[in-house]
């Protein structure tokens, strides 16, 4: 039997792990990849989004690196100069976490995507710059899955550094996706998640600012049909 190509190798079903964890929940049914992609286009998107928040992300999380003064420890009073402030573990943690996660994909897309001009500098900000002008590559590449689950987990991490504590989250009524029926929600208050992702609906699709209106539409269809 004749080997099988690699379109026809390429598994049917998007492999983000964030699509694999709304089929688990019974939040959506698992999405299909893209044509010619491992990733379905909503997983697609959210990888974007999170290489294009990244630099600031990341320059954001440097405020946190120096632990406020209620989480230090008494001051020692001595006769020489004082200690330097301690410094946050986890801070220093998920940024370079950040680092060498985006430099082993950048080398990939290096190795294996032809010509694809200067290699970035080992920054955050310039690696993140280069992964999303390849996201194309990144979604159809046979390691799509895990890097969107890679990206997204550097992403988090850094988002839990530099937002302010979760507000109450407002419900905004029923995701737009196709075949999704998860609640969509916004921080109550705003705050950074509002501002880098946008609403975002139970399974893990951000809405687009046109998504967006077209609920908020269907929302008020929807409330001028109730009876008064």
């Amino acid at each position: 039997m004749a080997d099988p190509t690699p379109s026809q190798s390429r598994p049917e079903q998007c492999a983000s792990s964030r699509c694999r964890r709304a089929a688990h929940s019974d939040a959506l049914p698992r999405r299909r990849a893209a044509p010619g992609a491992r990733l379905c286009g909503s997983c697609k998107r959210a990888l974007a989004a999170d290489l294009a928040a990244l630099p600031t992300l990341h320059h954001e999380s440097e405020q946190q690196l120096v632990l406020p003064a209620r989480q230090r420890g008494p001051a020692r009073i001595t006769g020489h100069r004082p200690d330097a402030p301690p410094v946050s573990d986890a801070a220093l943690e998920a940024r370079h976490d950040a680092l060498v996660r985006l430099t082993s994909w950048a080398r990939l897309v290096l190795d294996e995507a032809g010509s694809v001009g200067t290699p970035p500098d080992r920054t955050v900000p310039a690696l993140a710059s280069f992964l999303g002008r390849h996201t194309d590559f990144l979604a159809a590449h046979p390691a799509g899955g895990p890097a969107a689950d890679e990206i997204g987990h550097v992403a988090t991490a850094l988002r839990a550094l530099v937002a302010p504590p979760r507000p109450e989250l407002v419900p905004l009524g029923r995701c737009v996706e196709p075949d999704c029926d998860a609640e969509v929600s916004l921080p109550g208050r705003g705050g950074d998640d509002l501002v880098l992702r946008g609403p975002m609906c139970g399974a893990g699709h951000v809405l687009t600012p046109r998504q967006w209106l077209l609920m908020n539409r269907h929302h008020r269809t929807e409330q001028a049909k109730e009876p008064a």
